[in-house]
This record gives structure tokens, sequence and C-alpha cells, in this order.
């Protein structure tokens, strides 16, 4: 059965509320502000996601939520829920930028053009 909170390859990682929350409620994927433009990964896709980009071999504290279309990906550290970018050619945990402290705060600096996604 499909369990919309654990989600990683290992059902280690468990999202946060607020993520599982806005996530149920789109209706749209994609979002778009000043600040640019962003697609979250529908919740039922994201262990494929994880298996085709292969972030469990290479990132192993990072959850992929979603992308900026231009080759950065949106992600959870499984460690503090923090929000980090990292662009996926390359993808090492050491290239990774704080985007914000929780899922909440992610979306409300992206949708008052307070973020910038590279």
């Amino acid at each position: 059965m499909y369990n919309i909170k654990k989600l990683d390859m290992n059902n280690k990682f468990e999202f946060p509320e607020d993520y599982i929350s806005f996530m149920k409620n789109l209706e749209d994927n994609e979002i778009n502000s000043e600040s640019g433009y962003i697609e979250l990964f529908p919740l039922k896709k994201s262990e494929e996601i994880i298996k085709e980009y292969e972030t469990e071999e290479l990132l192993a504290n990072f959850v992929a939520i979603g992308t900026n279309g231009g080759g950065v990906g949106i992600f959870f550290n499984k460690t503090n829920n923090n929000i980090y970018s990292i662009p996926f050619v390359g993808m090492e945990e050491n290239d990774a930028v704080l985007l914000a402290n929780s899922f909440s705060e992610f979306l409300y600096k992206f949708e008052n053009n307070e973020l910038e996604i590279y």
C-alpha cells in the first residue's frame, strides 16, 4: 500500500506535515513567481524519481522533491528537514545550498520573491 508520509527507498524519512498538506491540495505541480519556476514532484512518483536520479546512492542525506526546471533539484535534508538546492549534474552533497529551514518557509520565500534557486 502507498504510504504518503514515508516515501524514500528505505522508508526511513518521514515528510513534514506542512509539505504533505500542501502536496495533497496542490492541483498543478508547477509554481511560478517573480523568483522563477519550480516543479514539485507528485508524491506518488517520489520513489520512482529517487530511483531515476539515483539520489539514494549519490545523496544519502537528501530526498528530492522538485526542480527549478533548469537542472537544479530541490531537496529535503533527511536529518533536519531543511530545504536545499543541489545541481542534478555532478550531484554532490557539498554543492548543497540552503534555501529554507522548513517547507513553509521555502514556499513563503519563493512566493514573495525572496528566493533564487540556482
